[in-house]
C-alpha cells in the first residue's frame, strides 16, 4: 500500500560516514549544591562563587567506525514517498569534521582486538552502600525476560547483574569492547563473527563461562521463537543469529544474512548460567538473574527496594573501565514516580541517585546534565487504525501542535522539537530527516477535510507518568491542540505494565514469519491487516507515546524497532520499506551503508510515521559525596561509582 507522494527535496552537501560520528554530544557538567545551602567540605564550601553546573545540549560528535570485512587476521589465543534505497542520494550536511571512509563496497581493516588495558582511577569509597532511585519499580530485573532492555528503570538486568557480549565505551572514543566474558573478535565472513572468550569467568552461582554457555545464549536471543517474535530488546538490534562452538573458549556467531556492524549490535546479548535457567520457575526468571555482571541479586522486596551485592568473584577486563571490580559492596534500587519526591530523597540524605527535573535541581546536593541517546516519539498504529492510516492525518497530528513552543514553555529550554526518532550521529540522520515539522493549524484543518477524516473515531494517546520528568505534561498539550484542530483525541496516563501492552499489540508481536506468508493478502501490508493487531490486547495501540534509544548508533536499530512488519513495537508495515530495511542492514559500514539508511529515515520522516517529539536531556541528582559520569546511553554501571568521603 502506498502513501501520498511529497515533492522530492534536494539536498546538499556531503553526509560524511554516519558511524564515524556520534548521536548526540554527552556534555556533562557537574556542579555543587544552591548558594542558599549551608557551606561544607570539598566543593561545597564556597557556594557563594561556585560556578552554575551547564546544561547538556545534543551534538554530534566524532566516534571510530565498526570497519568493513576484510580478511581475517590469525586468532592469538508500498509506501513509496522516497527513492528506492538502493539508489544513490544527495546527503545532507552535518557538523562533524570527520574525513570521509572508504565506501561500503571497498574492504578496510576489520574491527580489531579491543583496546589495550585502561588505567582505572586507583580509588577506594569512603561508603560501602548506595541507593539509587527510578521512576517506577522495574518490571523485571530477569535477563532473559522479554521486558529487559533499554531503560534506567530496568538497569539491573541489563547493565549490573549481567555482563553483554560486547560494549560501547565512550570514554574511549565510543570503541565496541568486550567485559568480564570476551577477550576479542575478527569477522570470518559476511555473516559470521568469531568471538573469543576470557578465562576464569563464574557466573554468580560459580558456575564456569565457556562457549557452550555462550553459544545457549545467543541461540536463544538470536532465534525468532524464543525472542525474534516476542522482540526483545536484544533482537531488535541483531536479527537472527546462531552460535557455533569452535572450542571451549571460542564462539562463532552466525548471523542469518550478513551482518557487519555485529559486535556494535550485541552490546544488550546478556547470559546466565544454563543449568540455574532449566531449573527456574517463570516467576524465578523474571525476578532473578544469574549472570556475569559485577553485581549479584540478594533480594527483590517487592514494593520497596532491590538488593544487589558486589560478586566477589567478578572477573575484571582491563580493556575498559566499565568492568573495574565494583568499588562500593551494596547497591539499592528504589522507586518514585514524581520527581520533586526523588529530589526530596537526595535532599534529605535518603538516597544518592535520581534523574530529577530541572526546576529541582538546586533542591539537590550536586547535578550533573547529559543528553543519554533517547528521543522522545509517538509512534502511531499506521495500519490497523482507519485514520491513522491516512497519512494526512499524521501530518495533522504533526502540524497543528506549536511543538517547539510547547517544549520551550515546559521544559524552559531544555530540549527542542525533533522529528525522528535517533539522535544526530547515528548513522542514516541528517539535519533535514530530523528537522522539525513546522506548525500550521490551518493546514492541518485543511489536511483533516481533505482526508474525509471522521471526527466520530477517537484516537487515544497512551502513555505513562514522568517516564522523563514533565513528558505528561507535553502529552496533555499535545491532545489540547489536536482537540483545536478538529481531532477527538484524548490522553490516557497509565502504568508501565498497561502501556507496555498496549504498544506492543501489534501485527508482528508473537507472530512468526510462516504466520506472515500464510496470511491473506498480496503484499506484507495485507497481510499485517489481515492477521490484525496483536498480544495482549488484540487492538490497535492508536499513539503510543515514550522515549526509544538507538545505543548501537545505526539506524538499523529503529529500522528493526519501529518500522519493521515483524517488530512487536512497530505500526509500520510496508513490502518496499521492509525490503529497503533488509537490504541497507547488510551493507557494509561505508557511503552506501549510509546512503541507504538515510533513505530509510527520509522516508520515516517525510510520510510521519510518528509524532514529533524531543532529544531527551536528562539531569541527575547525586549525593554531595557520590562520584559518577553517565555514560552517553541510558545505563547504570554501578560499579564506576564511588564516594570520595
Amino acid at each position: 500500500m502506498s502513501e501520498t507522494k511529497e515533492p522530492k527535496r534536494k539536498l546538499s552537501a556531503q553526509w560524511l560516514l554516519g558511524l564515524g560520528i556520534l548521536l548526540l554530544g554527552l556534555v556533562v557538567a557537574c556542579g555543587t549544591s544552591s548558594p542558599a545551602q549551608e557551606a561544607g567540605e570539598g566543593e561545597a564550601s564556597q557556594p557563594q562563587t561556585a560556578a552554575e553546573p551547564e546544561l547538556a545540549k545534543p551534538q554530534a560528535l566524532e566516534i571510530a567506525p565498526t570497519a568493513a570485512p576484510a580478511e581475517p587476521a590469525a586468532p592469538s589465543g508500498s509506501e513509496a514517498t522516497t527513492q528506492s534505497a538502493s539508489s544513490s542520494t544527495s546527503p545532507a550536511t552535518t557538523t562533524s569534521t570527520a574525513p570521509a571512509t572508504t565506501s561500503g563496497s571497498a574492504p578496510v581493516a576489520p574491527t580489531a582486538v579491543p583496546a589495550p588495558a585502561v588505567a582505572w582511577p586507583d580509588v577506594t569509597s569512603a561508603r560501602d552502600r548506595v541507593i539509587f532511585v527510578t521512576n517506577e519499580e522495574p518490571t523485571t530485573i530477569g535477563a532473559a525476560s522479554a521486558n529487559c532492555g533499554g531503560n534506567i528503570q530496568n538497569t539491573i538486568c541489563d547493565d549490573m547483574a549481567s555482563d553483554p557480549l560486547t560494549w560501547i565505551d565512550d570514554q574511549q572514543d565510543f570503541q565496541v569492547v568486550g567485559l568480564t566474558g570476551i577477550e576479542s573478535w575478527e569477522q570470518i565472513d559476511p555473516d559470521r563473527w568469531r568471538f573469543y572468550l576470557r578465562e576464569g569467568v563464574t557466573f554468580h552461582n560459580g558456575a564456569p563461562w565457556n562457549a557452550e554457555q555462550a553459544k545457549f545464549w545467543i541461540d536463544f536471543f538470536g532465534d525468532e521463537e524464543t525472542s525474534g517474535h516476542h522482540n526483545s530488546n536484544d533482537f531488535s538490534f541483531h536479527g537472527v543469529i546462531g552460535g557455533e562452538v569452535v572450542d571451549d573458549l571460542t564462539l562463532d556467531v552466525v548471523c542469518g544474512k550478513a551482518c557487519p556492524i555485529l559486535p556494535r549490535t550485541t552490546i544488550f546479548t546478556k547470559f546466565q548460567d544454563v543449568g540455574w535457567f532449566e531449573q527456574a520457575s517463570e516467576e524465578d526468571i523474571e525476578r532473578f538473574t544469574v549472570g556475569l555482571g559485577p553485581y549479584r541479586v540478594v533480594e527483590w522486596r517487592s514494593g520497596l527496594e532491590i538488593e544487589l551485592e558486589a560478586y566477589e568473584d567478578y572477573n575484571p577486563n582491563p580493556n575498559t573501565i566499565f568492568s573495574r571490580p565494583p568499588i562500593i559492596n551494596t547497591v539499592i534500587q528504589q522507586w518514585r514516580n514524581e520527581p520533586l519526591v526523588r529530589a526530596s530523597m537526595l535532599e534529605t540524605g535518603e538516597a544518592d541517585w535520581a534523574e530529577i527535573s530541572l526546576d529541582d535541581r538546586d533542591r539537590v546536593p550536586k547535578w550533573v546534565s547529559a543528553t543519554n541517546n533517547e528521543v522522545f516519539r509517538f509512534s502511531m498504529d499506521t495500519v490497523h487504525d482507519p485514520e491513522l492510516r491516512k497519512i494526512e492525518v499524521r501530518e495533522a497530528l504533526n502540524i497543528s501542535a506549536d511543538c517547539q513552543t510547547i517544549l520551550e514553555q515546559i521544559f524552559e529550554g531544555l530540549v527542542n522539537c525533533y522529528a525522528n526518532i535517533a539522535q544526530p550521529g547515528t548513522v542514516g540522520i541528517t539535519e533535514r530527516n530530523s528537522a522539525p515539522h513546522p506548525y500550521n493549524l490551518e493546514r492541518a484543518k485543511q489536511l483533516l477535510a481533505d482526508a474525509n477524516y471522521n471526527r466520530d473515531h477517537k484516537i487515544a494517546l497512551t502513555m505513562r507518568n514522568n517516564r522523563v520528568p514533565k513528558d505528561t505534561e507535553f502529552g496533555e498539550a499535545l491532545v489540547s491542540a489536536w482537540r483545536e484542530a478538529g481531532i477527538n483525541a484524548e490522553l490516557n496516563v497509565v502504568e508501565s505494565s498497561v502501556y507496555g501492552a498496549a504498544g506492543r499489540s501489534n501485527c508482528g508481536h508473537q507472530r512468526t514469519r510462516e504466520e506472515f506468508e500464510a496470511a491473506a493478502g498480496a503484499d506484507l501490508h495485507e497481510k499485517c491487516r489481515s492477521l490484525g493487531p496483536g498480544p495482549p490486547n488484540f487492538a490497535s495501540m492508536q499513539i503510543s507515546g515514550g522515549p526509544t534509544s538507538t545505543e548501537s548508533l545505526d539506524y538499523s536499530r529503529q529500522a528493526v524497532l519501529r518500522n519493521s512488519c515483524f517488530s512487536r513495537s512497530s505500526g509500520i508495515c510496508y513490502q518496499d520499506l521492509q525490503d529497503a530495511i533488509e537490504e541497507a542492514n547488510a551493507t557494509p559500514t561505508g557511503d552506501l551503508r549510509r546512503q541507504r539508511m538515510e533513505a530509510i529515515a527520509d522516508r520515516v520522516h517525510d510520510n510521519f510515521h510518528f509524532v514529533q517529539g524531543f532529544q531527551v536531556v536528562s539531569v541527575y541528582a547525586l549525593s554531595e559525596h557520590l562520584e559518577w559520569i553517565p555514560t552517553y546511553a541510558p545505563r547504570i554501571r554501578a560499579n564506576t561509582m564511588y564516594f570520595t568521603e
